[in-house]
């Protein structure tokens, strides 16, 4: 992480609140439902593609992409309840975090034998005042990088993070 990374800062509930997520968080597929109604309504779903900045990557942020981030098992349906909620209040950040992040990764080959490859964004981001670091999957397809699903992390190895009081959350 350079001097030029920009945070992005977050009011975790301000954001959940613009869901209608109260007492869903339980049942990822109407967590899934709400957020992708939400997105839709609001437009943030129609031609949203990102230029990376730093590395002129193209990436088209899509309901799919949404719904995988949201999916079941670790990637949301698992994971405890903060993690959740900090996962969804980023969403609507998605550009921003592609379009400014670090490429950390670029080509990596599918590890389920998919003809796929995957890049790897990372971009930091503000919740409430702690510090957590976003870590985005591009899958890249002929024609096509879509957003596939992203994770939180604290605990970076980076001096703007080593004061974090938590310990490592993300998966």
């Amino acid at each position: 992480m350079g001097e030029t990374t920009e945070w992005i800062t977050i009011g975790l509930q301000e954001e959940l609140d613009t869901y209608n997520l109260e007492g869903k968080w339980n049942d990822y597929i109407g967590v899934q439902k709400c957020v992708i109604g939400t997105l839709k309504e609001e437009g943030f779903l129609e031609n949203n593609v990102v230029v990376n900045e730093k590395s002129g990557m193209v990436v088209r942020i899509s309901a799919k992409g949404i719904k995988e981030t949201l999916g079941k098992g670790k990637r949301f349906q698992n994971l405890p309840k903060d993690l959740k909620q900090l996962k969804v209040a980023s969403l609507r950040y998605l550009p921003k975090v592609i379009e400014k992040g670090d490429v950390l990764a670029d080509d990596v080959p599918n590890v389920h034998g998919e003809t796929a490859l995957y890049a790897y964004v990372m971009s930091y981001i503000i919740i409430d005042g702690m510090n957590y670091g976003i870590r985005v999957a591009v899958k890249k397809r002929i024609g096509d990088n879509i957003f596939w699903i992203h994770n939180i992390d604290c605990n970076e190895k980076s001096p703007e993070l080593l004061d974090l009081r938590s310990v490592r959350i993300g998966n």
